[in-house]
């Protein structure tokens, strides 16, 4: 998938972001996570990996957008509801 953030383009794909994340410690979930080789994430840090900008360079609704149409399921900790 193609995204553009304030200009710049990046190219994402839930394996590559999958892969990424292999040995970076989970930061501490506030709301929205995603669970990837079995450790629990938040979206913006996921996010923030993925295309390598500080997690204040983007809003969590545009993060949970594209991961969840990357196919990740995204759980809200504060509901327990699951989105796919």
């Amino acid at each position: 998938m193609i995204i553009k953030i304030n200009g710049t383009r990046y190219e994402l794909a839930r394996p590559e972001i999958e892969t990424l994340m292999q040995g970076v410690e989970p930061e501490t979930v506030r709301r929205y996570f995603i669970s990837i080789n079995g450790r629990n994430y938040p979206i913006k840090q996921v996010f923030a990996v993925a295309v390598g900008l500080p997690v204040a360079s983007f809003a969590t609704g545009y993060a949970f957008n594209v991961l969840r149409r990357l196919g990740f399921e995204i759980i809200d900790a504060q509901a327990g509801d699951r989105h796919e």
